[in-house]
């Protein structure tokens, strides 16, 4: 994983206002999250289509803001629609627990079908908690009852009797009752974190059990991931759901004063004053993110933080230490890039040499930036169409970790059609792809970012990459499991002894593989990880998703509630 939290989290005391830099909107509680949350550009537009009617799929990279505009329409559902709407808001961040369903057991699908409608129905009781007026059956499930059906299911113990009743009929009917005795009109259930299992069979059905809980008064709404989704081969985007992007284009004034304003909601009650006097100086910074909120985050949390270490004096930022921080951004997206050799270990070979191909791209933006004006420099490039399979695996594996941005296909005349992107502009800046030879400055660096039209790039092909990156199709490959034993790949994948050492093969969990991974490979600092070790027994990522209510987090010096939520975040995230 990346440096970026390490810098977060790489001071003694927990501050007063660090809840104020947590990153993840579903770890805020309602009253600090609507004083942080700053207005999208598309707020309105998405809103509306959230908290409407119909299938919706919320489409976007890790920490583009996705929760935060969930949440935002959960909370806008209570407070503005109560009498007319059921909002139900639900996190699947942990769907990848159930994986070891499918890897070894038999019927998979029915015992992730029943976890998705018990989490459905917890987060109903939630709905029912803070709504404060709904009349409730006195035959809808306990929240005990539920709690311990969701318990044993991401344990892998749970019983048919104990879940038999965890039907889609079930849900709906109890749905539908809650509904008709409360006097509403609609239930909209707003699934954060859908789909986002790395394991191909549990994404499919979760789109069938999507496309199947939609309804006249049901309305389902999800938050994906781009390029790693698999639909089923029952759902179709556009016919059963529309897709909404949440992911903001990083240029223009409202994305300025988007990240601005954010800047300004996180500093509130700061003992110094950050924005006054550097407001291009956060503007670089907040294209550096290329419109992940995330990333901009744990830039501001490094100056919160460490003030005196970023700051002159005179209350300006230190323009030398301002472009080693507007490397935060692209450094939490490439190590979501290459967390994906974990995630996907038959997939190594594609992360690697994706690497490899995106430093290529990089490499033919430069050369095409040369000896060109400012405001000529090209931020984006084209992929001449159809692109290679391999490569196409690629892209999705870089949209997903917020590296590049696909802004849909361009006609060039005789030379065709190209598929065009927008590559991280923490990239261009970071790798001297942009300003050039040049002195650098901020007004050098937003003169190109902020040039009125890009409308030239280096138009590429799928060869001309794999050229340059000096790859062929033949390097990309599908790894098979190691033996558990000895770690040697299998010999084929019917195979059922290791060839090297004889012993019998079991099924790979990805899951099981994560969780067993030494806290090291989280994003936190190397003094963090000493003294949670000297003061705790946790030594591995399951050691912090099992620790209830943070409790033996919260018992080691100098962590308290919101580094303690950080912490759990990081490793909720680490395996999801």
């Amino acid at each position: 994983m990346g440096t970026t939290s390490s810098l977060n989290l790489d001071i003694e005391e927990e501050l007063p206002l660090e809840e104020n830099f947590i990153e993840q909107a579903e770890y805020i509680d309602r009253a600090k999250f609507q004083q942080l949350a700053a207005e999208h550009p598309n707020e309105t537009e998405v809103l509306k289509k959230l908290m409407g009617g119909g299938a919706k799929l919320l489409i976007g990279p890790r920490g583009c803001g996705k929760s935060t505009l969930m949440k935002k329409a959960y909370y806008r559902l209570i407070e503005e629609s109560a009498d007319k709407t059921l909002p139900v808001y639900v996190n699947f961040k942990l769907t990848l627990k159930l994986e070891p369903y499918y890897v070894n057991g038999a019927n998979a699908s029915y015992w992730f079908r029943s976890w998705l409608i018990a989490k459905i129905l917890l987060a109903i009781w939630e709905a029912i908690e803070e709504h404060g007026k709904l009349v409730v059956s006195e035959l809808f499930p306990p929240k005990e009852l539920i709690i311990k059906a969701i318990n044993s299911l991401e344990a892998s113990n749970a019983n048919a009797d104990q879940i038999d009743k965890f039907t889609l009929s079930f849900l709906t009917e109890h749905i539908e009752n809650l509904i008709s005795r409360s006097e509403l009109q609609r239930c909209v259930i707003l699934i954060d974190d859908a789909a986002h299992s790395f394991s191909e069979k549990q994404q499919e059905d979760f789109f069938d059990f999507f496309r199947a809980v939609k309804s006249r008064i049901i309305s389902p709404k999800a938050a994906i991931y781009p390029g790693i989704t698999s639909n089923s081969a029952n759902f179709h985007v556009g016919h059963d759901a529309e897709q909404i992007n949440a992911w903001i284009k990083p240029s223009g004034k409202e994305y300025e004063d988007f990240m601005l304003s954010l800047a300004r909601k996180r500093f509130e009650g700061a003992d110094f004053d950050f924005i006054s006097g550097n407001e291009e100086d956060i503007i670089l910074l907040a294209y550096a993110a290329f419109g992940i909120p995330r990333g901009f985050l744990g830039m501001l949390r490094s100056v919160f933080n460490s003030p005196k270490t970023y700051m002159n004096a005179n209350g300006g930022l230190n323009k030398s230490k301002l472009l080693r921080l507007s490397r935060v951004g692209r450094d939490m997206s490439h190590a979501v890039y290459d967390s994906l050799t974990a995630k996907l270990p038959s997939y190594e070979s594609y992360v690697e040499n994706g690497s490899r191909a995106h430093q290529a791209i990089l490499a033919q933006i430069r050369i095409f930036n040369k000896g060109k004006p400012l405001e000529k420099q090209g931020l984006q490039f084209a992929v001449k169409t159809p692109i290679n399979a391999d490569l196409e695996k690629v892209f999705g594996f870089l949209q997903y970790s917020g590296l590049i941005m696909s802004s849909g296909s361009v006609l060039k005349g005789e030379k065709g059609a190209f598929q065009h992107y927008h590559i991280h502009i923490g990239d261009l800046v970071a790798e001297n792809i942009i300003v050039g030879s040049r002195t650098k400055s901020v007004i050098s660096f937003l003169k190109v970012i902020r040039a009125p039209k890009h409308q030239a790039w280096p138009k590429l092909t799928s060869a001309s990459i794999f050229e340059k990156a000096e790859l062929a199709s033949e390097d990309f490959t599908l790894a098979l499991p190691l033996c558990h034993v000895c770690s040697t790949p299998r010999s084929n994948p019917e195979a059922r002894f290791c060839s090297n050492c004889g012993a019998q093969l079991k099924p790979s969990s990805a899951y099981e593989e994560l969780v067993k991974r030494d806290i090291s490979a989280l994003p936190i600092s190397k003094r963090l990880e000493k003294r949670i070790k000297e003061h705790s027994p946790i030594r591995r990522i399951r050691d912090i998703l099992t620790d209830a209510n943070r409790e033996t987090l919260l018992g080691i010096p100098y962590i308290g509630k919101a580094r303690a939520q950080a912490i759990l975040g990081h490793a909720e995230e680490y395996v999801s």
